[in-house]
């Protein structure tokens, strides 16, 4: 009997299996990453994943980056000083460490699967840990791969009690507006800059925002949120320096929310940061003197009265038990949200008030910034509405379709599409039209995403499979559209007294139709451009950003 060899055998088929772990699940994993075919399921729902949301690591594990893991699993997920990541959902806080297997949760120290990793710019976590952690169901097929969760024994999530941005490091300096009447750029500025905190500090400029915004108002008319929307949406801006020849981050995604969503303000506050909004502000309180609605000992706000949003100021947090009394009578219970002014420290709790849920119009036209990615996330954007929306149009039935006509660069896959929700309950398809000529073109035309919208909103949608096209080649997004209640589902950019003389709604090609089959000319009919965008990246890789 030969026992050398047969421990000799044993020894080389243990050391083949050590090295094909560790050379090839690495070489697997890259494959797997490169390639992007995740794949991901909620309670037997596919939904769409946005590029860079989920990550394999060396060992094989799945990862999902801080926004996956927000939107997902209903939490605050932040990453601190590059190292840190702070994760809270209900009374439970979850503390990770980059490169780390040690975590704590609610002070009690845990061990992980996984090592969080920072890939590029973004922070990734183990998903599995943070399923089991949380009560979620899960499943990975790294065959098809494909991520499945499930809610069932999860529980519904519950905001606490009192939050407040402050405490951690989630807000943005205080600004001073000045006699100008510009705090929806200051309010817009802010809650953007909230957004990207801890991980990114910036300090954007409103005054480029004021003057590039595409309207004929001068300061002192005022602005609003669309127009900040338009010109972030639009890749003008948002920029440090107001001379800067681009734009410092793009974003691709935000919710507007009205006076009646206090709970859903609440957590895009808790996952996403800042919310700007809008109130009414009373004269003898614009000129830093004492109001009948404001209480400057407990710095309390409540307007309860009729007239219309005057002012702007970002969300910051909230507290559920701030006295009504503090009101001066005019709350009908207690609870105010925390906000941040742009009247200079010197206002309020160093630039800070409480403003009541009971105040006529505090959450009104307020605006979430859920989704800002870095200026490479795609290479190219197509679009004509570089205003972006100041109209809706539709057949007075909740359903439309909307095709924008472009022309192609250079050689590019586009990737996905961006287009306002414009009321809650939304169900969208997008499809893809190559070749385009006519408007008999549109016949052939391919479905490359569908799904469902919750809130109003701009909403960047990646496609199931990019779309290769050749430079100087025509083609068109698709846009159908439904949206629940709503006779004027679809966005538009039109000429109206508010649009100053560089819109030019020439610069695009919009059809719309009630059935897919008839279609007429937006700029024609309508003198507008539909708000629907291409995104796309360079199949070289070497044109320029």
């Amino acid at each position: 009997m030969n026992t050398l060899n047969d421990d000799l055998a044993t020894v080389q088929a243990f050391r083949g299996g050590t090295l094909e772990d560790d050379v090839f699940d690495p070489m697997i994993a890259k494959s797997i990453n490169d390639e992007n075919t995740f794949k991901f399921s909620i309670d037997g729902k596919e939904t769409p994943l946005s590029d860079g949301s989920l990550y394999v690591d060396s060992k094989m594990n799945l990862l999902g980056s801080l926004s996956f893991i927000r939107e997902t699993f209903s939490m605050s997920a932040r990453l601190y000083d590059k190292n840190d990541i702070k994760m809270q959902r209900g009374s439970k806080i979850l503390t990770l460490t980059i490169n780390s297997l040690d975590a704590t949760l609610n002070d009690d120290a845990i061990m992980l699967s996984a090592e969080p990793q920072i890939v590029g710019n973004t922070a990734y976590v183990p998903i599995s840990d943070i399923a089991q952690l949380f009560n979620y169901g899960y499943d990975w097929d790294d065959t098809t791969y494909m991520l499945s969760l499930d809610t069932k024994n999860a529980g519904k999530a519950v905001l606490p009690g009192h939050f407040d941005l402050r405490d951690d490091s989630r807000v943005s300096s205080i600004r001073d507006q000045g006699d100008e009447n510009t705090c929806w750029a200051y309010a817009a500025i802010g809650a953007l800059e909230s957004s990207l905190l801890p991980e990114k500090k910036y300090e954007f400029s409103p005054d480029d925002l004021i003057n590039k915004k595409g309207y004929s108002y001068t300061d002192k008319d005022g602005g609003d949120y669309s127009q900040a929307a338009g010109y972030f949406l639009s890749w003008k801006g948002p920029k440090e320096k107001e001379k800067e020849s681009s734009a410092s981050v793009h974003v691709q995604g935000l919710k507007f929310y009205s006076n009646d969503d206090i709970d859903k303000i609440k957590w895009a506050v808790f996952k996403d940061g800042g919310v700007s909004t809008s109130l009414y502000i009373d004269n003898a309180l614009a000129g830093m003197h004492e109001s009948k609605y404001y209480n400057s000992k407990a710095n309390a706000y409540c307007y309860d009265g009729s007239e219309k949003p005057n002012h702007d100021v970002v969300i910051i947090g909230w507290d559920d038990s701030f006295p009504k009394e503090r009101f001066r009578g005019k709350a009908r219970g207690n609870g105010a949200f925390i906000c941040q002014n742009s009247w200079g420290e010197s206002f309020g709790e160093s630039g800070v008030f409480y403003v009541s849920y009971f105040d006529s119009d505090i959450g009104d036209q307020a605006v979430s910034y859920y989704d800002v990615e870095p200026v490479n996330n795609y290479d190219e954007i197509y679009q004509s509405d570089l205003t972006g929306w100041t109209g809706q149009i539709g057949y007075q039935k909740e359903n439309v379709l909307g095709a924008n006509c472009f022309t192609a660069k250079t050689d590019i896959e586009i990737k996905a599409a961006g287009f306002y929700a414009l009321d809650k309950q939304n169900f969208y398809d997008l499809y893809f039209v190559p070749d385009f000529t006519d408007v008999d073109s549109l016949a052939n035309r391919t479905l490359v995403a569908s799904g469902g919208l919750e809130d109003a909103g701009y909403y960047t949608v990646p496609f199931s499979s990019s779309v290769e096209v050749k430079k100087g080649e025509k083609f068109a997004i698709i846009l159908s559209i439904t949206t629940i209640g709503s006779n004027e589902p679809m966005a538009i950019e039109y000429q109206s007294d508010n649009i100053d003389g560089d819109i030019d709604v020439s610069d695009g090609e919009s059809y719309i139709s009630k059935n897919g089959i008839t279609w007429e000319s937006v700029e024609k009919y309508f003198n507008a451009n539909i708000c629907l965008k291409a995104y796309g990246d360079y199949t070289d890789g070497t044109a320029e950003k």
